[in-house]
């Protein structure tokens, strides 16, 4: 049977996404969704079969637009460098209700292993690839030096967009903020950890 034309599907994923990043996933019982979204728990089963798919969706909606966005930019005919500096740039422009969902999803997924699992396995199908296929490429071009392994490499650059997601202008003694603090991460990792022969 065909789902009717609402806007329910919208109001449940808001309604959750308050709910998860206000409380957390064990904490959000269905029914406080439910009354946020004005429904019924019935009507949230006929959208999302599970709490955890639920809990899934709210992730996928932000995550789903930062892969289409980060393939597009590391697509782009420029330097590696150049290219995790605009992706780290289009994460510091992320709303804060995107940053909330982040947040969010690394908190509940540290709480339980099977929730782990499968945010990792949807990265594994996401941006991970991307990020390795842009590294190993940086490498086999002469932009990086071989001597780090793509896997440090990758993790390099997921401190780098981590941190700016995560911390974004967060006060640090010593640190520079704003767009100096993205330099000063990107120059670690290219004049540093991968520095050119």
């Amino acid at each position: 049977m065909a789902r009717p034309a609402t806007d329910l599907r919208l109001r449940i994923l808001v309604a959750a996404r308050a709910a998860f990043v206000a409380d957390g996933f064990d904490a959000t019982s269905l029914r406080a969704i439910a009354r946020g979204a004005r429904t019924t728990i019935g009507m949230i089963y006929y959208y999302f079969p599970t709490k955890d798919a639920l809990w899934d969706a709210v992730i996928d909606a932000v995550y789903q637009p930062f892969v289409v966005e980060l393939g597009a930019i590391l697509a782009r005919p420029a330097p590696v460098r150049a290219r995790l500096g605009a992706i780290a740039g289009y994460v510091a422009g992320l709303a804060e209700a995107e940053r909330a969902v982040v947040r969010m999803a690394l908190r509940d997924a540290l709480q339980s292993a099977e929730r782990r699992q499968r945010l990792f396995a949807r990265f594994a199908q996401g941006h991970i690839p991307m990020l390795f296929a842009t590294i190993a490429a940086a490498q086999q071009g002469g932009e990086l030096v071989e001597a780090p392994t793509a896997m440090v490499m990758f993790m390099a650059g997921v401190a780098v967009i981590g941190a700016q997601l995560v911390l974004g202008d967060l006060p640090l003694p010593g640190v520079p903020a704003g767009p100096e603090r993205l330099d000063a991460a990107l120059a670690l990792l290219f004049d540093g950890i991968g520095r050119r022969g």
